[in-house]
């Protein structure tokens, strides 16, 4: 017996409603988790700046407080201003935009000097849009 393309795409829509269920089933389950977890390092938190600690040792594991630094930009004329008058161009990291690259390829024909450049192309598959009734 041969498949059509028909029979795959049908096949592999009930696929992916299956995967869709379980997996908003499992994000409902971890959310509650996530929430109580947060309440719980909340709590190791205000108990050790109490306690004027940074570690907890138990049988059941250790809690330790770390720093970590976010940098995000909330104002990009100003931030693009600073570097330009401090000369920090260090600021910014290292990456090209890919769309920009895009355009000048499709602009010029070339890939820009320095930039390695691909394209990977996937199978994609969508539901049918609903049928209107007019």
């Amino acid at each position: 017996m041969s498949l059509t393309v028909d029979q795959i795409i049908e096949t592999y829509m009930k696929l992916r409603s299956k995967k869709e269920v379980i997996e908003a089933e499992a994000k409902a389950r971890v959310k509650d988790i996530k929430e109580n977890m947060t309440k719980l390092e909340a709590w190791l938190k205000e108990k050790a700046d109490a306690d004027g600690v940074t570690s907890f040792k138990t049988n059941h594991g250790t809690a330790f407080l770390t720093t970590n630094d976010y940098a995000r930009v909330a104002d990009w004329d100003a931030m693009l201003g600073f570097i330009q008058e401090n000369n920090a161009y260090d600021l910014f990291e290292k990456r090209v935009s890919k769309t920009a690259v895009r355009g000048y390829i499709d602009l010029n024909k070339a890939v820009p000097a320095g930039v390695t450049y691909g394209t990977k192309i996937d199978v994609n598959v969508r539901k049918p849009a609903p049928k209107l009734d007019v």
